[in-house]
């Protein structure tokens, strides 16, 4: 058995959240993310986008966590966006303690620093996570969960695809005014083609004929009569994966 897919999956908590994914396109909004390494925070925000690609057979931790509702994608579609594999950093690892100073040397130094290195560091630190640490999300509260079992691939926008939006904004801005920052980037949309999506997944069998009527209306003009049985044909609901994988 694989333990990765050759597609990337976005779960979502809503069915009409995944409807508007099929609609428009994916939206970005900014994340919080805490990076501890050596029993020291850093807290920051950026824009992104995540996925996993965990086999479905190995997801049911995964719906609990992040929603019964998914959309996956080819890898080939990931590549032409610049998707990327989260990097992971355990608390004590030499590796992990190099990035890290590397963070506060350019909060302490940026000045020293030119445009085009800080948005190396920017966007490096856009793509750590720790191995583990707590979680407390829907139904999962683990104050020593394994993130390095998400597999987590993530869409970090450029800079200047966002209007020159910052693509790490410190914690403390960001709670104190989310919705201004999140409006500065909720018009950007990231879109894909019916024969780019691998996967569509509900929660229950009943919700299935709902997401193919929805299919037929928004996508008849998109795509050809037969590419639209092969994009019904890639429904599946939560309840089949439970009783068939």
């Amino acid at each position: 058995m694989p333990i990765s897919t050759n597609s990337i999956i976005h779960y979502t908590k809503k069915l009409d959240t995944l409807k508007m994914i099929l609609k428009e396109g994916f939206k970005i909004k900014y994340c919080v993310e805490s990076l501890i390494i050596e029993n020291k925070a850093m807290h920051s925000c950026h824009p992104m986008i995540s996925f996993c690609d965990i086999p479905l057979s190995e997801s049911s931790k995964h719906f609990n966590a992040y929603g019964s509702y998914g959309i996956g994608l080819s890898k080939k579609w990931a590549n032409s966006l610049g998707i990327n594999p989260v990097l992971y950093l355990e608390n004590n690892s030499i590796i992990g303690k190099s990035i890290y100073d590397q963070f506060v040397y350019y909060l302490d130094h940026s000045e020293k620093l030119s445009d085009e290195q800080k948005l190396h560091i920017r966007q490096i630190k856009a793509h750590t996570k720790n191995y583990s640490g707590p979680l407390k999300r829907n139904k999962v509260d683990d104050p020593n969960y394994k993130f390095y079992d998400e597999r987590e691939w993530r869409f970090i926008p450029r800079e200047e695809e966002i209007g020159k939006q910052m693509i790490a904004v410190r914690k403390s801005s960001y709670t104190s005014d989310k919705d201004t920052w999140n409006g500065k980037i909720d018009s950007y949309r990231y879109e894909f083609k019916a024969n780019e999506i691998s996967y569509l997944i509900v929660k229950n069998d009943k919700e299935i004929v709902e997401l193919i009527n929805f299919l037929r209306a928004e996508f008849a003009s998109k795509c050809t009569a037969r590419e639209l049985d092969v994009l019904f044909s890639k429904i599946c609901s939560i309840e089949q994966i439970g009783n068939d994988y």
